[in-house]
């Protein structure tokens, strides 16, 4: 994103300030063929050409227009932010994909429905026609309403971008990013759908016009289709859901990309988290009102078992997901079995408890799936329920919550200074740790210059929180050199020693367990060639948000100083992190995507100390000045 772009705020438009094209370059506007050109993109529109039976020239002069005319508007922006398609022109390789779908699967209806023989062999092809242009506008309007533009001519300064005002010059610099949705209101999903009838007269010559409006339950159907109506869609519409969900499913099926493991399929059981996620996010699942289905607390999203999931259900079945099971108590042993949800006394995945909304007077009890925050909110602090939720048993009455060991993460019991000290002089601190340790110590080497190598792209760019800019988005391509360090500290460290402190025993399973991102956008771990990159503040400041009693004894140790710093003194006394040049443990490193630059601030460890993680690829993005 652009640096100096800010997100808007609530009380005042971002500021934009003119950028020279020496210190940040970005794509230019293109042109529908140009945007075409791609080996890929050409196989898939030759492979809709054939579908069609029409001649050369009305081919060129009505639908290659089309979608030519399509992809000049979109230009190289992503279907979706955080779901399908997601990296830079996915907008566009989506709708040739649902196109060459559509198109199939169209063929196999007979157009129009419910007509004379006579008139199905004159209007078959404006029919199939119409399925093509609803096809080609059914995501056209998120650049109306989801993602915002801006650009520059050559010596001016980036102003904002409008589609229903023309195309983007071309030649002209231009970037992009996501807008922030209305959360908890279905207007998040569709609003872009209905925005899409602004611009489709955008795809149409005024022949094509003509030919479509000789039939007003043709155009009925278009309409109803593109706004994404609740009646009047009828054949069209039905064409297009499966068209899009044969897309889709292909997208997040087995070519997704964008899993930190570089597996190539994905488990159900993410599948079930990320539509879990995306049904929140669009707010199709109400939260945290009167009837809603999903509620959050300080540390748990509670999700009302069978509505939630049978939701969810129902999305990956539209999307065209197969071996989604046909029962929602089978999902819910899938999300058991690999640790997604929180299991209840009984070991069982099913939790009775009773909402109380103080403030509306509203109480219910229901059966709940039990989530801890970060695994649907991984990225974000939600909205939190202004009420209490108590787990209560089948009799309904409150049960008594199993207690978590006193220092590990999760205690929010409350606990006297007694207490405290007691579990002080119990639990080894990280400095007895390094003081114990007896380690070899390796000969003194000559430390050689920065080496510098090539690595291919991998989408996974991670997240500035050190300058006012926007990132880049989230799954685009990544281009960058690495350079990496030799390591010059001089202790080596093993793993099983590291654990026996709270942080690092945190740290690791949280990883193990995908509670803590990796290489990922906003991750506060980052794994490099010969070190593993932990984001200061942010990896210290959710351990201590999720150890609630180290967060007190460390409140008292840092007088005025912020509390994090104090945990930061005692990993360095184990001297497993690289200093930069200028001597500070805090080292900056620079994050490049292709079409911005940022930094972040690390503590730098040796990743020999680290064998649990070798299995992760080094994250390209990242360049290392020390």
């Amino acid at each position: 994103m652009l640096k100096r772009f800010r997100r808007a705020q609530p009380t005042s438009e971002p500021e934009i300030q003119s950028l020279t094209p020496k210190k940040l370059e970005f794509p230019a506007v293109r042109t529908g063929r140009a945007l075409l050109s791609s080996t890929n993109r050409q196989e898939l529109v030759s492979k809709i050409k054939r579908l069609f039976s029409v001649t050369e020239p009305v081919w060129n002069q009505h639908y290659l227009y089309a979608i030519e005319q399509f992809a000049e508007l979109v230009q190289e922006v992503p279907a979706s932010e955080t779901h399908h398609h997601s990296e830079a022109g996915g907008l566009i390789d989506h709708t040739l994909e649902a196109l060459h779908a559509g198109v199939r699967i169209s063929q196999g209806y007979i157009l129009p429905p419910n007509a004379e023989p006579e008139s199905i062999a004159e209007s078959a092809d404006r029919w199939r026609f119409a399925a093509f242009i609803a096809i080609l506008g059914h995501d056209i309007g998120k650049i109306v309403t989801d993602i915002e533009v801006v650009y520059r001519k050559q010596g001016s300064s980036f102003e904002r971008w409008h589609p229903w005002y023309g195309n983007l010059p071309p030649g002209a610099e231009y970037q992009y990013r996501f807008k922030k949705k209305i959360e908890n209101s279905r207007l998040a999903k569709t609003l872009h759908e209905k925005s899409g009838m602004s611009l489709l007269p955008r795809l149409l010559t005024k022949e094509a016009a003509e030919w479509i409006f000789t039939d007003l339950e043709l155009v009925s159907q278009l309409f109803s289709t593109i706004s994404h109506s609740s009646f009047g869609g009828h054949v069209i519409s039905e064409i297009v859901r499966a068209a899009d969900g044969a897309s889709v499913s292909q997208n997040l099926g087995a070519r997704t990309g964008r899993k930190t493991d570089h597996s190539s399929a994905v488990p159900l059981h993410e599948k079930f988290i990320v539509s879990l996620r995306k049904l929140i996010s669009d707010g199709t699942l109400k939260r945290n009102k009167p009837g809603a289905t999903i509620w959050t607390t300080d540390n748990d999203t509670w999700a009302v078992s069978k509505t939630a999931m049978e939701a969810v259900r129902a999305q990956l079945i539209n999307e065209g997901h197969s071996g989604i099971p046909k029962s929602v108590v089978t999902m819910f042993g899938i999300l058991k079995d690999h640790d997604c949800i929180v299991q209840n006394g009984e070991e069982d995945s099913i939790w009775f408890a009773e909402v109380n909304d103080h403030a509306k007077n509203w109480q219910q009890k229901l059966t709940f799936l039990r989530f801890k925050n970060e695994i649907i909110w991984p990225t974000s602090q939600p909205d939190l329920f202004d009420g209490t939720i108590t787990p209560i048993d089948r009799q309904g009455n409150p049960l008594a919550e199993q207690p978590i060991e006193p220092g590990q993460p999760g205690s929010t019991e409350p606990v006297s200074d007694q207490e405290a000290v007691d579990l002080k002089l119990e639990t080894k601190s990280i400095q007895e740790v390094a003081a114990n340790t007896t380690v070899p110590q390796p000969a003194k080497q000559k430390v050689e210059p920065l080496a510098t190598k090539k690595t291919p792209k991998q989408p996974i760019p991670a997240e500035s929180t050190s300058k006012p800019q926007d990132s880049t988005p989230a799954n685009a391509g990544v281009s960058s050199e690495v350079a990496v360090a030799q390591w010059k500290t001089k202790r080596d460290i093993q793993e099983d020693i590291l654990k026996e402190t709270d942080f690092f025993n945190w740290l690791l399973r949280g990883i193990s367990r995908r509670n803590i991102r990796v290489n990922e956008p906003k991750a506060p771990v980052h794994i490099l060639e010969n070190h593993v990159a932990l984001v200061t503040p942010a990896i210290f400041n959710l351990f201590l948000d999720k150890n609630a009693l180290k967060k007190r004894l460390y409140e008292k140790r840092a007088g005025d100083k912020r509390i994090y710093t104090v945990l930061q003194r005692e990993i360095e006394q184990l001297d497993i992190h690289q200093k930069g040049m200028n001597g500070q443990n805090i080292v900056t490193v620079t994050v490049e995507g292709p079409r911005s630059s940022s930094e972040l601030k690390v503590y730098l460890l040796n990743r020999k100390c680290f064998p649990s993680l070798s299995s992760f690829s080094p994250n390209p993005a990242i360049k290392i000045f020390l």
